[in-house]
């Protein structure tokens, strides 16, 4: 899976802040103060990974099933004014094409990384994808409730 954010292949991990801006947001970090949501994108399930060997080889024959995409589990987190919320678990679907991450009502366009709701036509922000180490420690720091923080 490639894009504005990068690759994101089946067994890798990826953070993603997004906030609401009218352009595209350029942390070097999990900022300390703000409003913004962080999307923390795990690696496939191991059921998930493999089908993927499954969606390999369909696609001999036919593209379509890897365009489609696939689900995986994110962590989100609500940050505001530093206050951090969660970790709530949901789904993200990652999709080639349409190029879309969809988690829960929300759609993160990987094409030019606005935020949209799915009802709705006008964007509500801006993302962007954050180094990984870096922003996992932070959020250890930052939300110990968190599965896999050093002090849960």
């Amino acid at each position: 899976m490639v894009g504005e954010f990068g690759e994101l292949c089946t067994m890798c991990e990826a953070i993603i802040l997004c906030e609401q801006s009218a352009e595209t947001p350029m942390h070097e970090s999990i900022p300390k103060q703000g409003e913004f949501t962080l999307f923390y994108i795990q690696t496939r399930t191991f059921w998930s990974q493999m089908g993927t060997i499954w969606e390999w080889f369909i696609a001999n024959f036919d593209t379509e099933t890897l365009a489609q995409g696939h689900s995986r589990p994110v962590w989100v987190y609500t940050v505001t004014q530093g206050s951090w919320q969660g970790p709530e678990l949901k789904e993200a679907h990652m999709a080639l094409e349409p190029p879309y991450i969809t988690i829960g009502d929300e759609l993160i366009m990987r094409s030019n990384r606005r935020l949209m709701h799915k009802d709705q036509v006008e964007t509500v922000g801006y993302c962007q994808r954050l180094p990984l180490w870096n922003s996992i420690e932070a959020i250890n720091e930052n939300a110990p409730g968190t599965p896999g923080a050093a002090d849960s």
